[in-house]
């Protein structure tokens, strides 16, 4: 018998709660059992000199929207979509607006697909999702790169360090091979064929249309510029980090952002708790307590790191309502 879809929601979202607060229990109990804590060390950590940092921040995370965004626009376009840079940074922002304020990190995802769908038809649908699920894999993928140079570079003779690198290479591998099953002919149609049988017959035939979309992405000179706009986008929302980590007085090597963080953007993009709330914030007091910081601190690189991302969402938050209001009135007239 199948779950009324409100009692299923609900029972996703309780799963999600927990997801959220029993890691946040362990971050908070790993701050206050520090010798000597006090709430007073939340504010010393803060100072005149933290504003350079955060502004520094700001304006990288900014940039890293505007290649993030030529990324999608190119990708799209390979969906034949084509829309005007300015007005794809525009529905950008919305998504971003949406991911910050929607449980589990993938709801402005469904609004820019969404948002494609209303501006480029029914057919735009495929397109659109094709498109913002690519795009969203290829930047995991790309960062999980970045470990991957790191550890080879500077932690792999590091015997404390050297555990870290398995992780990334498993993720680089299962990458490889969702990328490889996605872009082959061949293994494409092996997959759907085999999947297929397990699926009523609309299903599968939806399934095998996705998988003709993402052949559209078969193109080295897409990958080539990808690639860059990945490295460049990438390496600017570390740098937010590290900015970050220099606003609340961290001085630490930019090389540890580049090992540890892909880690923690992996576990926050996952949907399983509210906004990417606690497993992250878990996970980063972990690694980063490898590099000799301190619990609180590590937490707050990354709840200063979110404040930046929702302040930049906030223009998302205006193009959303003055597209509504935008509605109305074309409705009233």
């Amino acid at each position: 018998m199948a779950l009324n879809p409100k009692i299923k929601s609900a029972l996703v979202f309780a799963l999600k709660l927990v997801v959220t607060l029993v890691p946040a229990y362990f971050v908070y109990r790993n701050i206050v059992s520090s010798p000597d804590w006090d709430i007073g060390d939340l504010y010393r950590l803060f100072s005149k000199e933290s504003l350079l940092p955060f502004v520094l921040a700001l304006v990288c995370l900014a940039a890293s929207n505007f290649t993030a965004c030529l990324q999608w626009k190119l990708l799209l376009e390979r969906q034949g979509v084509h829309l005007g840079y300015g007005h794809l940074l525009k529905l950008y922002y919305v998504g971003l607006f949406f991911n910050n304020f929607m449980p589990g990190n993938v709801g402005g995802d469904v609004k820019k697909v969404y948002d494609i769908r209303m501006q480029g038809g029914q057919d735009s649908v495929g397109a659109g999702f094709t498109a913002t699920v690519f795009d969203r894999l290829f930047g995991l993928f790309f960062v999980t790169l970045f470990a991957l140079a790191m550890g080879a570079l500077f932690f792999v003779h590091d015997e404390a360090q050297r555990a870290f690198i398995w992780p990334s290479i498993w993720i680089f591998l299962g990458f490889c091979a969702m990328f490889a099953c996605l872009c082959s002919r061949r293994l494409g149609r092996l997959l759907t064929r085999v999947i297929s049988k397990f699926l009523p017959q609309r299903f599968g035939d939806r399934l095998v249309h996705m998988f003709e979309r993402f052949q559209h992405f078969r193109s080295v000179k897409l990958w080539w510029q990808i690639s860059f706009l990945s490295l460049v986008t990438q390496s600017l929302r570390i740098f937010v980090h590290f900015y970050c980590g220099l606003a609340v007085g961290v001085a630490l090597s930019i090389s540890w952002y580049f090992y540890y963080i892909p880690l923690v953007a992996i576990v926050s993009a996952l949907p399983i708790s509210i906004g990417g709330f606690g497993p992250r914030e878990l996970l980063a007091q972990s690694l980063f307590a490898r590099a000799g910081v301190a619990s609180l601190e590590s937490v707050v690189i990354q709840l200063l790191a979110y404040f930046v991302s929702l302040l930049l969402s906030l223009f998302g938050a205006f193009v959303f309502l003055l597209g509504r209001g935008a509605d109305a009135q074309g409705r009233q007239g």
